[in-house]
């Protein structure tokens, strides 16, 4: 690179290098519409909408973004930070600068125009004309800055150069059809923003859809508000002091954050199905964890249920057998007095009485185990109801053959 010395230069300073600051704003911003697009095109992709006009401007302007970056910064890295203010730009950094500066302005456009495509498709008659009208002078505007950035500006010899279009305009008419043309963009941000509402009115929706999705569609208003805060203070002026190309690095940082701006907001709206799956993931989990929760709970009283009436079952066995043993008297002739009285002359008698209680598991003689043991031929009970004259010679020869001793005499009511 062939630098050479200005003449104009009184006291000779430094600049302040804003490597750092450019890389992390330039990439940053670039990630991040980088991860929408690619967001807003696999969500088109799969859901099989299929890519129309609008997706294909915006992966121009994409491409046009990564580019447009890449020569910023090399810009930055091979020349573009003068040793100091007595050195100038050769033809080289001169060029690069024309190149990127008009891909920013072919990036603004062409990302609002996409954004415009996207709103003919939901507009009435006369919508799409007024949106047509924007399009058209929206571009014939930028062609216009593109075409006068590479123009020789007439009394300027720094201007006068073998790679610029041989005709000339006047300094002060270039300085103002910039900054015009800065303004307009600032307008159909603006203009853009304000289409859905005009378009949702009409439309067969709930007013809270309608509302959210003007809402989303109209994020256009923030990269306008951006822009206008960059143009103003790029107004204030921009002196040669030391913290020039440190300015202008950052303004580099500020062109780049409206066309990623334009192209996040535009990708936000159709961004709609993915949230609403991942909302009934998380509502899935949710109901999913709050079953196991509930069927623990009723799992777990069971338990306890189960655990309370065993408890209660083996205290009333317990006291069963504790009550038997305290009426039990100890009589020595109870076997011979319980023998003579309750042996049946025939069989017949014995089968006339009837069981009315069955013992439980504590006595002996009981086969089964449970309260629901009453009837069945496995159980025994030595409790007997009397009917008539009858007697218990088939208890009492059951008992003997067990070789247990009678039991004690009994009341009953």
């Amino acid at each position: 690179m062939h630098l050479t010395a200005r003449k104009d230069v009184e006291e000779v300073h430094s600049f302040v290098n804003p490597w750092t600051e450019l890389n992390a704003g330039l990439w940053s911003l670039f990630a991040g519409a980088t991860l929408f697009l690619a967001l807003r095109l696999w969500v088109k992709v799969t859901r099989r909408h299929g890519l129309w006009y609008d997706d294909y401007i915006l992966l121009v302007s994409w491409c046009i973004l990564l580019a447009n970056n890449a020569l910023i910064v090399h810009q930055f890295a091979t020349g573009y930070v003068l040793e100091n203010s007595a050195m100038e730009w050769d033809d080289r950094m001169h060029i690069l600068i024309n190149i990127s500066s008009c891909g920013t302005l072919i990036g603004q456009a062409l990302t609002k125009t996409a954004f415009a495509v996207t709103l003919l498709r939901m507009s009435n008659q006369w919508q799409k004309w007024v949106l047509w009208f924007c399009i058209v002078t929206m571009n014939l505007y930028m062609v216009l800055k593109v075409l006068f950035q590479w123009a020789k500006v007439c009394d300027k010899n720094g201007y006068d150069n073998w790679y610029r279009l041989d005709f000339c305009i006047n300094w002060s008419f270039r300085d103002k059809f910039k900054e015009g043309g800065n303004v307009y963009n600032i307008i159909m941000d603006f203009v853009f923003a304000c289409f859905p509402w005009l378009i949702t009115r009409s439309l067969e929706m709930r007013r809270v859809e309608k509302v959210g999705l003007s809402l989303t569609m109209s994020l256009g208003m923030i990269v306008a508000i951006v822009s206008a805060i960059r143009v103003s203070w790029k107004d204030k002026g921009n002196d040669r002091d030391a913290y020039y190309i440190y300015r202008n690095g950052l303004s580099q940082v500020w062109y780049s954050s409206e066309i990623t701006g334009t192209i996040i907001v535009q990708c936000i709206p159709i961004l709609r199905p993915i949230l609403r799956d991942i909302h009934a993931t998380l509502t899935s989990k949710r109901l999913n964890s709050s079953a196991d929760a509930r069927s623990t709970g009723v799992w777990g009283s069971k338990l306890e249920t189960k655990r309370a009436s065993t408890v209660i079952m083996d205290a009333d066995r317990k006291d069963s057998e504790r009550m038997e043993l305290r009426e039990i008297p100890e009589e020595e002739s109870a076997e011979e007095d319980w023998k003579e009285r309750h042996t049946s002359s025939s069989p017949s008698e014995a089968t006339s009485a009837t069981l009315v209680s069955p013992r439980t598991d504590a006595w002996p003689l009981g086969k089964t185990s449970g309260p629901g043991t009453a009837g069945t031929p496995g159980s025994r009970t030595l409790e007997a109801e009397p009917d008539g004259a009858s007697n218990y010679s088939s208890v009492g020869y059951d008992v003997e053959q067990n070789g247990l001793s009678a039991p004690p005499r009994r009341m009953y009511l």
